[in-house]
């Protein structure tokens, strides 16, 4: 399949790459095995030197911003076996990041950090590749078609429905229910089984796609602004249901896990965002401890608690941070209110 094709040719330049900087020679093993909590690897792989003979999972990113490598992170953390980050291109900062976290990778022009005793290998500040012209982004992770899948990973059982229902659910346009269903298709995430019904598969791995891109495609155009708050407490007598809101982020996950202290607030409004401003006196402030957002989902979508956003959302709000106490947070709110979700069927 397309995506298949994709990781090898990426992981079989960035062995090549390695190879050639250090002599190291990694060998794929499998690709596509299952590991737990519904996720899949995409593959395993084998390192052999003199000294060091160690399989790692390989977690394939073909391009690694801020938001890729914190979901990333966050799934390496829940493995058990070692692992490997294997990328178009790791610069310097990002490198430096994954060698103090101790998380070995290698990328496609001979950048590596791998630390298996007496092994030891850190290569960072070779530039990045040539970027093809002309490539496209698969629509269904820009931001229409991100409210799309949103419903579908929400609402699993909308898969079932006529496109009609589903774009209702989701807001969207009735035409955008078709692309989007053409894009999941191509990488094997939508199955047509015709009598059989229609079903998702590999759902770790869409969620995984989703956290990905909704804080770079969809996120930036819902912000309403940051705020300053009179009292840093304030949120804590406020029933945002009052006000068609929804606690997000840190506050819901205060809220599902009891693990964090809030120390920034995250508020989704749907259609009374000014009245909610000026009810609690909080002041535009760009470097505030507040943001506001536009509610993109419509209520079909809500969580059982309707006071706080999906812990679909808050776990990608809390890892889009880059903050370790919050991907903590992160982890715990998947492990107890997602895995259902992913699990295959």
């Amino acid at each position: 399949m397309y995506q298949l094709t994709n990781t090898l040719d990426l992981l079989e330049k960035a062995f090549e790459a390695c190879f050639k900087a250090t002599g190291l020679q990694f060998r794929v093993e499998a690709t596509g095995a299952r590991l737990a909590d519904g996720w899949q690897a995409d593959a395993l792989v084998r390192l052999q030197a003199p000294g060091t003979d160690v399989q790692f999972i390989a977690e394939v990113k073909k391009t690694l911003t801020a938001a890729t490598l914190a979901v990333a992170l966050e799934k390496l953390k829940r493995l058990e076996k070692k692992t490997l980050l294997v990328a178009d291109y790791v610069n310097p900062y990002m490198a430096e990041r994954l060698k103090e976290m101790r998380v070995p990778f290698v990328d496609t022009v001979g950048n590596a950090y791998i630390h298996e005793p007496p092994l030891f290998v850190y290569i960072k500040g070779e530039g990045p590749p040539k970027v093809p012209k002309g490539t496209k982004r698969t629509r269904a992770f820009q931001p229409t078609g991100l409210k799309v899948l949103f419903a579908l990973l929400c609402r699993p059982e909308l898969v079932k429905a006529d496109y009609r229902e589903m774009a209702k659910v989701a807001g969207v346009a009735l035409g955008t229910v078709g692309w989007v269903v053409a894009d999941l298709k191509a990488p094997g995430f939508w199955l047509d089984m015709g009598k059989r019904g229609r079903r998702l598969v590999n759902k770790a791995k869409l969620l995984e796609r989703w956290a990905v891109a909704y804080p770079e495609q969809l996120r930036p155009k819902l912000v309403m602004g940051k705020f300053a708050a009179p009292d840093p407490n304030w949120w804590q007598a406020v029933g945002a249901g009052e006000f068609n809101a929804y606690w997000g982020a840190e506050v819901a996950a205060a809220r599902l896990t009891q693990y964090l202290r809030p120390e920034f607030v995250t508020v989704y409004v749907r259609d009374r965002a000014e009245e909610f401003i000026f009810r609690h006196r909080l002041k535009k402030d760009p470097r505030g401890d507040v943001e506001v957002l536009k509610a993109f989902w419509r209520p079909e979508c809500d969580w059982v608690d309707r006071e706080m956003t999906h812990p679909l959302l808050v776990y990608v709000d809390l890892l889009a941070t880059g903050d370790a106490r919050n991907m903590e947070a992160a982890r715990i709110v998947y492990e107890r209110y997602l895995v259902g979700l992913v699990r295959e069927d």
